[in-house]
């Protein structure tokens, strides 16, 4: 049986400290990354229960990303979050397969809720 995990591009600060609390609470595995290869390997070699990518440090490569991992997880429930009010960049990361896209008005701190409500098995 597959280790439950959440996998993580790009999510630092408080939110980042909150999946943390969040995956020792449920203990699930947290994958945190901040390299576009490394994140590449691990969706491909182990794939993530969640997938949770921080938009905002190069968006081409960035939505790339969550291109990738949609084609190649379309089970997996993805999670954008991003620190700007953009609607149409909203809009593409839906398009390219995000399951939820936190953006403002939207509070990002809402990512620990879903992701909890996103993973597999009884939620608290």
């Amino acid at each position: 049986m597959q280790q439950t995990q959440v996998l993580t591009y790009g999510i630092d600060g408080i939110r980042a400290e909150r999946l943390r609390e969040l995956a020792q609470a449920q203990r699930i595995w947290l994958r945190e990354t901040s390299q576009l290869s490394a994140c590449r390997n691990l969706a491909q070699t182990s794939p993530p229960s969640v997938f949770v990518l921080g938009l905002g440090g190069d968006l081409e490569r960035e939505l790339a990303l969550l291109e990738q991992v949609h084609a190649s997880l379309p089970g997996t429930p993805t999670i954008v979050v991003c620190e700007t009010d953009n609607p149409a960049l909203a809009g593409l990361a839906w398009d390219l397969g995000a399951t939820f896209a936190l953006f403002p008005p939207t509070p990002a701190e809402r990512i620990t809720e879903l992701v909890a409500k996103l993973l597999p098995g009884p939620t608290p």
